[in-house]
């Protein structure tokens, strides 16, 4: 093969992967929306770290504790990291599906926080 074959090969390897990692993302935050619709409940973020700034704003990294595991997320949400704790908004079958939400939590609300998490937000 010459340099000009491989070359547009590998582009175009590359460029495939790109353009499916996109779409799975896409995908990946329609089913979220979808499922945390179905059914819902509510833990607490533990650790919020500020990441990339762009255009669109600085994304926020959250992290939090539920059953006996760590699971973590993303959001352009204008959360602070300054210690102040959100409710998080998970799909409780699977907990990988989650979003961030404004509404801070109390110190109530943080010290009464079901293993399982809240059913429903404590304060509505």
């Amino acid at each position: 093969m010459n340099n000009k074959k491989i070359k547009f090969y590998l582009f175009y390897i590359l460029l495939s992967v790109i353009i499916f990692g996109a779409i799975s993302g896409i995908v990946d935050n329609i089913l979220d929306n979808i499922y945390l619709k179905r059914e819902s409940a509510f833990a607490i973020s533990n650790k919020i770290t500020l990441s990339t700034v762009s255009k669109a704003g600085t994304d926020c990294h959250y992290s939090f504790f539920l059953m006996g595991k760590w699971y973590a997320g993303y959001t352009s949400l204008p959360l602070h990291g300054d210690g102040t704790k959100y409710f998080i908004k998970f799909y409780p079958p699977n907990p990988n599906r989650n979003k961030a939400t404004e509404i801070i939590a109390t110190p109530e609300d943080i010290k009464n926080l079901p293993p399982d998490g809240y059913k429903k937000l404590p304060h509505q």
